[in-house]
């Protein structure tokens, strides 16, 4: 494995009173960016949660935990990182004086922060001290790699839930007990959260099981040494708070095997050193095996310096040793604040990156974002551009450069930005598991119509365009946090930047449509996106007026929305079709379209694999009028009670699930999911019929068609 953001420590330089034995030590070059992030993280908790006394952290005065424990790190985001390993720290000695009960609510606050960062992008920060400094973590780690910072959110979450103090009031009896909570309360996910963010590692999900496994060793040793070097400290907070026990393998020893505490911190080295000596074999073994990614291989190199920095760090740090104090850069840190002492490392600016306050600014880091190149002649047009390394110091004179007035001021054409960015939250949703229904539709027509391969594949690519950049910009419009089963668009990327990416699709489409032979492919094209776009209108001034329409009102708009992708199909397909005049195949596209949509409005109220892909009866929270409502509010007796809990789901954003369980009444009670259902069979018999009508004019069984009729038929 390449090194590239740390050094190998000589044995000269660190004690490990032999606790790590076969394991090398290494730390990062920027280390002075941990010290700015643990104070960061200090001054913000001083200032927005509670005051700090005789509190010590991460650091150290030769060596501090994140420079030794994450020595590859990448430098930018490595003051990010240590903010919220001090944050955990911060939360861990504040909940350590606290009851069980206590405890738990404020682990449960921080984990529905968390989980709201997962699920959402965002943390509402308005709510208490502490979400302010997780929204400024989560904001940070977004602005940087957005699918890594939302992974350690449910990473970190789920520490929270299973680990951080949950079992506190839990006597262990033997040390085998214990070492599995341990494993969790020592915050494996939350520190494997920071490896894998911080070194930018994805493992795959398939090899996420494996990899827990082997770095299971790791995780004890890393536990143990904590609870050998935190005894006396987590021992002194228990007394202060009168709690009974202490949740800590020595005082498990001493339990379990009636011995001192010397004696049971003696057995504790024993196993440390024992579950040190299996990590190095694994890490040793792993190199060789071909059944792991590249990244799995990394993190499990890449883990053996947590447990050698933890004890190099632990036997040194002020946390742990009331006669440590800071070295004198800390200290003139934690008097001045940091604002006062510059960072050697360029840390990128407050508003293009991290927000974490910072007043420098690196240009690298924005050239390897844009792709915009350094070399300003027109000449430099079109060639390939290297990503520019992140490291500013190694761009101070490309940097100087960029920013003198006069090549600023010379009009020079440069090379257009990349389209990566605004692709991310389409590519995102085209790649969510789909029923494949239209490329279903696509290939029965076409046994038909006989169109060439490559309008196939033009025609296919532009609908499953229109298709993707609908479904965005509906679950924009109607609020929905989950697309097959999964964090929609919005969610993901933001509001602005998903509807700057849909509409980008329609310039896409157009640009394939024009490679069609046909020129009343893009008249049909649209004529098509005329309908579709009048259609989602009717729909959206329904919902938010709280308006129910007529049935024929309903189906107008289910022609022009729903049907309108499968009309599209099929008239570019007759238009690039040798014999399309030979039959009309539009009204099969609105029966499809007509029975697609209140199936779709069927199973949303019914379906437990709609519930898993969108949520409980998400049409209710989204206030849309499905056939099922319409008929409902026709029919029921206690209309006027619909009425009213739809105006409170406008008020609210969404009904409770008390009120959903109500209206799901109302509607059996007045028959509307039978006589939906009703309505599908008799769809799906027509649509049997007019598959049939078509197979007798083309003269050929269309088995395609009929598959996908069988699939969706409820």
């Amino acid at each position: 494995m390449e090194y590239q953001y740390s050094n190998l420590l000589d044995v000269s330089q660190y004690e490990t009173d032999g606790l790590c034995d076969g394991l090398s030590v290494r730390k990062h070059i920027d280390e002075d960016l941990e010290e700015i992030g643990t104070f960061k993280a200090q001054e913000d908790w001083r200032d927005l949660v509670a005051p700090i006394s005789n509190y010590k952290g991460g650091l150290g005065p030769k060596h501090s935990f994140m420079a030794v424990s994450l020595p590859e790190c990448l430098p930018d985001r490595f003051e990010i990182v240590s903010y919220a390993n001090e944050f955990a720290f911060l939360h861990d000695d504040a909940t350590d004086i606290l009851s069980q009960q206590e405890a738990d609510i404020k682990n449960d606050q921080v984990l529905d922060a968390f989980r709201e960062g997962a699920q959402n992008g965002k943390i509402d920060s308005l709510k208490s001290g502490k979400r302010q400094l997780q929204a400024k973590i989560l904001n940070a780690m977004i602005s940087i790699d957005r699918p890594r910072a939302l992974a350690a959110m449910r990473s970190w979450a789920t520490f929270l839930e299973q680990g951080a103090g949950r079992q506190h009031h839990h006597r262990f009896q033997t040390l085998e007990e214990y070492l599995p909570y341990r494993s969790k309360d020592v915050g494996h996910m939350f520190w494997h959260a920071l490896v894998t963010f911080g070194c930018a590692i994805t493992i795959p999900e398939e090899e996420m099981g494996i990899c827990a496994e082997l770095v299971q060793p790791a995780v004890i040793a890393a536990s143990l040494t904590n609870d050998l070097f935190s005894y006396e400290k987590e021992y002194e907070a228990a007394q202060a708070s009168g709690l009974p026990d202490i949740v800590n393998a020595l005082w498990v020893l001493m339990g379990e095997h009636n011995i001192s505490l010397e004696e049971a911190k003696a057995r504790c080295r024993v196993r440390i050193k024992e579950e040190v000596a299996k990590y190095v074999r694994i890490v040793k073994e792993t190199v060789s095996r071909s059944d792991l990614s590249s990244d799995a291989k990394r993190y499990i190199e890449l883990m053996q310096y947590s447990v050698s920095g933890n004890v190099v760090w632990s036997l040194q740090c002020p946390r742990y040793h009331k006669d440590m104090q800071y070295n004198e850069q800390q200290i003139l840190l934690e008097r001045d604040g940091v604002e006062k002492h510059i960072s050697k490392y360029q840390f990128v600016d407050q508003k293009k990156r991290t927000r974490l306050d910072s007043e420098l600014t690196s240009i690298s880091s924005k050239k390897a974002k844009t792709g915009i190149c350094p070399d300003l002649s027109d000449e430099g047009i079109g060639q390939s551009v290297s990503p520019a390394p992140t490291d500013s110091r190694s761009q101070s004179l490309e940097e100087d450069h960029d920013w003198e007035i006069l090549n600023l001021a010379r009009g020079t054409a440069l090379p257009s930005l990349g389209e990566e960015l605004v692709l991310e939250p389409f590519l995102y949703v085209s790649s969510l598991p789909s029923k494949g229904v239209r490329d279903m539709v696509i290939d029965g027509i076409n046994l038909w119509l006989g169109v060439s391969p490559e309008s196939v594949a033009i025609i296919r690519a532009v609908i499953k365009t229109i298709h993707n950049s609908s479904i965005m910009l509906d679950d924009l419009q109607d609020g929905s946090q989950l697309r097959r089963g999964n964090p929609s668009a919005h969610v993901v990327f933001g509001e602005a930047q998903t509807i700057n990416s849909a509409t980008f699709q329609y310039v896409q489409a157009i640009a394939e449509l024009r490679k069609l032979t046909s020129p009343l492919c893009l008249d049909i094209f649209i004529e098509e996106m005329r309908r579709l776009f009048v259609g989602q209108a009717f729909d959206l001034h329904w919902t938010n007026e709280v308006q129910c329409p007529s049935v024929v009102q309903y189906l107008q708009m289910v022609d022009g929305k729903t049907g309108g992708l499968f009309r599209l199909l099929a008239r570019l397909m007759e238009a690039e079709s040798p014999h399309g005049n030979q039959a009309a195949i539009h009204r099969l596209c609105r029966l499809l379209g007509r029975y697609f949509q209140i199936r779709d409005d069927y199973q949303n109220l019914v379906s437990e694999e709609y519930t898993a892909q969108k949520g409980f009866c998400e049409d209710l929270d989204e206030g849309k009028f499905s056939l099922p409502l319409i008929h409902a509010l026709a029919h029921s007796d206690e209309a006027p009670h619909l009425r009213d809990l739809l105006h409170q789901r406008r008020r609210n954003g969404k009904c409770t699930m008390e009120q959903k369980h109500l209206i799901l009444t109302r509607m059996r009670e007045a028959g509307s999911l039978r006589y939906v259902l009703h309505v599908l069979q008799a769809l799906h018999t027509e649509l049997d019929a007019e598959v049939g009508r078509l197979e007798r004019v083309f003269g050929q069984v269309n088995h395609e068609i009929r598959l996908m009729l069988a699939i969706l038929q409820v």
